[in-house]
């Protein structure tokens, strides 16, 4: 079991609490309200993707506990980091304070763990009025490259936050993902499997957070072929097939549970599509073609029209898909479209993730749904022991009268998802 430091500092009420608190402890934005300030630090082991454990140094931000953090406790505190997340308030009323205190823990990271990656949250970014939010994020990112540089720090990344919006999950999907071994792995077989099920897009989320950890998205060319690539083999003999519908069947009451189609309704109206409340493991439609790499393969039209159904279907922030500054060579490059949002993911994840807890408090256990409009079907499913997927299928052309996104091509998607989770239990091993 693979354990990373990771050290939370920044001032006092900068909001570092709060902010692990909703993504690590299931709280709402609303709920934060009632925390206490941390005194002196604060542990936490967090599991994340089954057997990543992260030791969470939630350091209290009073000028008394950074002159302890400096001097008695220095090595203590600054030794075998892993990862440091500073906070700074955007509307702290002593700037040149915050920054001292910024420069002394950078100088004691580079003492004692000059290797540990630095990210930077630029947080309470609501509390500015939005026409000036990028100029002055920009101006606050400038003095932190500055303070940076002074103490030799070359690399780190800067987001602006809020616990309000996407923009928390952005940071944090950025910054666990960094810890995650065989990143590249992952993405290189998720982006085969995108071509496989012929998606626009393929998202996946760690089950616990709901932060995205990889994503892979359709690059359409006359080369693409739907027989083969890394998934292979994972429909093996009918007994096999008969265990998955059983375990299907199951999956199929979960989802009938009281208090689903209401809240389901909610999170409709947030995607301004329609929700099909039928279990996604009734596959009343027969599967077609399937491939000698057990794979079913959808009767392919050509491209149904990713743009537009990424751009409908999500509204969330496509994280970097390089590792150690070198991209994958498996994997599907994303297109440069204007269309896209930014923040489509982490967007995705926040609402899912305000379902999923509504869910819990109904006595319900989340298990997936489908979210379709005349754009797009978007698939959201329990893959792994560690995770969800979300597959994206536009909905523009059709073929034999069926809609891309529904009847046969549905139960081919839903059958992929099916047989390539123990496959990609592999790279996401079980705690």
């Amino acid at each position: 079991m693979a354990k990373k430091k990771v050290l939370l500092m920044g001032k006092a009420h900068s909001g570092k609490t709060s902010m692990r608190s909703i993504i690590f402890a299931n709280y709402l934005a609303r709920d934060t309200m009632r925390l206490s300030p941390t005194l002196d630090v604060e542990h936490h082991h967090v599991r994340f993707l089954g057997d990543l454990v992260l030791n969470l140094w939630d350091c209290g931000g009073q000028d008394a506990f950074y002159e302890s953090y400096f001097e008695r406790d220095r090595e203590t505190i600054f030794r075998s980091v892993e990862l440091l997340i500073y906070v700074f308030d955007i509307e702290s009323d002593c700037p040149e304070k915050d920054f001292d205190h910024f420069a002394g823990v950078l100088e004691a990271m580079e003492e004692n763990s000059p290797d540990a990656r630095i990210f930077v949250l630029v947080h309470k970014m609501d509390l500015v009025a939005e026409e000036e939010r990028e100029l002055i994020l920009e101006d606050r990112k400038r003095l932190i490259e500055e303070s940076c540089l002074g103490v030799g720090v070359q690399h780190f990344q800067c987001f602006g936050t809020s616990i309000w919006d996407e923009t928390l999950y952005k940071a944090w999907s950025e910054i666990v993902t960094n810890l995650i071994p065989n990143i590249g792995v992952l993405e290189s077989h998720l982006s085969d499997f995108c071509r496989i099920c012929d998606a626009d897009e393929v998202v996946l989320f760690e089950r616990a957070t709901f932060l995205v950890i990889s994503h892979a998205q359709a690059k359409r060319d006359n080369s693409d072929d739907a027989d083969g690539g890394v998934v292979k083999g994972l429909i093996t003999d009918d007994k096999e097939q008969q265990h998955h519908e059983e375990g299907n069947e199951d999956s199929a009451e979960v989802n009938g549970e009281a208090g689903w189609a209401e809240n389901a309704d909610e999170l409709a109206a947030e995607k301004q599509g329609e929700m099909s409340t039928s279990p996604h493991s009734q596959l009343s439609s027969p599967i077609h073609d399937a491939g000698d790499d057990g794979m079913a393969t959808p009767q392919t039209p050509g491209s149904p029209g990713g743009a537009n159904a990424t751009h409908t279907a999500g509204n969330t922030a496509v994280a970097s898909n390089q590792v150690g500054g070198k991209a994958s060579s498996n994997q599907i490059t994303p297109s440069s479209t204007p269309q896209f949002d930014a923040h489509r993911f982490e967007k995705i994840s926040n609402i899912v993730k305000q379902f999923k807890l509504s869910c819990g408090k109904a006595q319900s256990q989340f298990q997936g749904m489908d979210v379709r409009n005349s754009k797009f079907t978007a698939f959201i499913d329990a893959f792994t022991a560690n995770t969800y997927i979300m597959v994206i299928v536009s909905s523009k052309t059709q073929v034999n009268g069926q809609e891309w996104g529904t009847g046969v091509h549905k139960a081919a998607t839903l059958l992929n998802i099916q047989k390539a989770r123990s496959h990609f239990e592999q790279f996401i091993p079980r705690s």
